[in-house]
């Protein structure tokens, strides 16, 4: 008996294993419309210098919202990639552009033109509403 218990238990470890390895690789994944994470503040202070157009996820590894808002900053990122920057900041590891930015729950999606907040929206929103305000934002002069 004692060994059949072991054998489920060393089979469920197995399985909880392979479940967190796998998860690890899709958050590490590659996008090639999005930039590497910032995980660093003065590289944050460069990368919304470098277009004219950047956006930016505040997010954290932790953050189930920021997990299930992923696949639609991908898709954001998709359509406008060529004229606009797209960043994540993991706010565990820029903790002072967190607190610069005034970051007080996550995901944090904002807009910069020209390296100043444009807009700014907090929590899960629609990949239409943001897609929407960054088109009107890019017509402005």
């Amino acid at each position: 008996m004692g060994g059949i218990l072991r054998k489920k238990s060393i089979f469920s470890l197995i399985v909880i294993f392979s479940v967190l390895v796998s998860n690890a690789r899709e958050l590490g994944k590659k996008n090639k419309y999005i930039h590497p994470t910032i995980e660093s503040d003065s590289v944050f202070q460069n990368a919304i210098l470098l277009q004219r157009y950047v956006v930016v996820d505040f997010w954290a590894v932790w953050c189930k919202p920021c997990q299930l808002f992923l696949p639609e900053y991908e898709e954001i990122a998709k359509k406008f990639y060529k004229k606009v920057g797209f960043y994540k900041l993991d706010i565990d590891k820029c903790q002072a552009t967190a607190q610069e930015y005034d970051v007080k729950m996550i995901p944090v999606i904002i807009i910069f033109k020209n390296g100043k907040e444009a807009k700014r929206y907090v929590g899960l929103t629609a990949k239409e509403r943001i897609m929407f305000d960054l088109e009107e934002i890019m017509k402005m002069k």
